[in-house]
């Protein structure tokens, strides 16, 4: 045989041995709970054991706010931090107020990047479990630190 028919047997060997492979896998996936495949397609169903205990909060994945999230309560653990850019001219940084259920549970994180003006930004950390309010003037985030 010549290197070239050696060549395209040795690569169709390999392509046979990858589908195979990958045939496989997909059965194996399809055969655990929660995934159902239909032809080629695999998709997510709900199981009924869950790994999220009943009563638990779900953690807030967002970590930048602005005045579009006024209202909002979020959720996170302690040593998580976030940050709350608002504009100079409508809330006055001055007119900031943190307001905590118990003393500590935020800290204030002072190396903070500039924003561009109008804007100035304020950073917290999540130290000890609890529950706070920030509020400037309409803008109100509730926040939940949890253990």
């Amino acid at each position: 045989m010549d290197t070239f028919t050696q060549s395209a047997k040795r690569f169709s060997l390999l392509l046979i041995f990858c589908t195979l492979t990958l045939v496989f896998s997909l059965n194996a996936c399809g055969s655990q709970p929660g995934l159902t495949g239909s032809s080629s397609t695999l998709q997510q169903t709900p199981t009924t054991s869950s790994t999220v205990a009943p009563g638990t909060p779900q953690l807030t994945q967002q970590y930048d706010f602005t005045e579009q999230d006024s209202g909002r309560t979020v959720t996170y653990t302690v040593t998580s931090r976030f940050e709350i850019a608002l504009n100079q001219q409508k809330y006055p940084k001055g007119n900031l107020r943190v307001s905590c259920s118990r003393a500590g549970t935020l800290g204030a994180i002072s190396n903070l990047p500039a924003e561009t003006p109008p804007l100035y930004a304020v950073r917290y950390e999540g130290v000890q479990a609890g529950r706070c309010t920030i509020q400037n003037g309409t803008f109100l985030l509730t926040v939940k630190i949890i253990a």
